[in-house]
């Protein structure tokens, strides 16, 4: 309706009809059947005002007028509401979907790590699954897995980092990394779980020095960021961000140094 309502309309942005004042019948009342009927209303009500010879069924006609006015916008509020209503009951349901697709993924995989674990007889392999420190896992490769985790988290091994400081000097190098500091928030200002960030964490890393200059500094690989080291004058510090996750490197930059400020993505 609202689409043939609007073609309508563009159809009728000027009014070409031959205005007559010869109609001396009264001006009939105004019944709306339906939606549909709308269209055909609207026309009678133009062709009223456009020939009606006497004030009085002028008059009636002008406050039809106001009433189809009325009634239009009136269905424009209702299928806006209804629009937004199925909108919202199409997202509960994608909700409730993945909530199911998700469960069902859930006991697929905890179904086949029950079918490795029985299907498993080496006794040595049944026993390494288990850990005096971490507990007792459903497979060796669910153990070896979580090892893995941590050393991705604590080894300074699998991503590398160059900076050309333009020091003169190896400094030493202490790298940080922390999340969610202010504007970088997913959601926007105020949306993380801790207001100005989590405390940063010190990470191992290890420093080579290329030259003079430029150090490659090698941090655990589950620390890996997208970007590069940019300079940041306030804190004398250079920073890697990738959203809301952050790194910084302090080399101890005094007062009197004249750190590279440029462009890092080219190293």
């Amino acid at each position: 309706m609202a689409e043939d309502l609007l073609d309508w309309l563009n159809d009728k942005k000027t009014f070409a009809a031959k205005v007559e004042y010869r109609d001396e019948t009264p001006t009939p009342d105004l019944t709306i059947q339906s939606s549909s009927d709308l269209l055909n209303k609207a026309q009678a009500n133009a062709d009223q005002l456009s020939n009606k010879m006497y004030g009085k069924d002028v008059r009636k006609s002008l406050a039809q007028w106001i009433l189809l006015g009325g009634y239009i916008y009136n269905q424009g509020i209702i299928t806006l509401g209804q629009f937004q209503a199925a909108l919202n009951s199409f997202e509960d349901v994608m909700k409730d979907r993945q909530v199911d697709v998700e469960k069902r993924q859930t006991n697929v995989e905890d179904k086949f790590r029950n079918v490795i674990a029985n299907a498993t007889v080496d006794s040595e392999l049944i026993d390494a699954r288990n850990s005096t420190i971490y507990g007792k896992f459903p497979t060796l490769d669910g153990r070896l897995e979580n090892i893995e985790q941590m050393l991705a988290m604590a080894i300074p091994s699998g991503y590398l980092v160059t900076i050309n400081h333009g020091l003169g000097r190896n400094p030493d190098v202490t790298v940080s990394y922390y999340e969610d500091a202010i504007g970088t928030e997913v959601g926007g200002l105020g949306k993380a779980a801790i207001f100005g960030g989590t405390n940063a964490k010190f990470l191992e890393s290890t420093a080579s020095y290329v030259d003079a200059n430029t150090v490659k500094i090698e941090l655990p690989a589950g620390f890996a960021l997208v970007g590069y080291p940019v300079y940041q004058p306030a804190d004398r510090c250079w920073y890697i961000i990738d959203g809301n996750r952050i790194l910084k490197f302090d080399m101890g930059v005094k007062a009197g140094d004249h750190p590279n400020a440029g462009d890092q993505s080219e190293l």
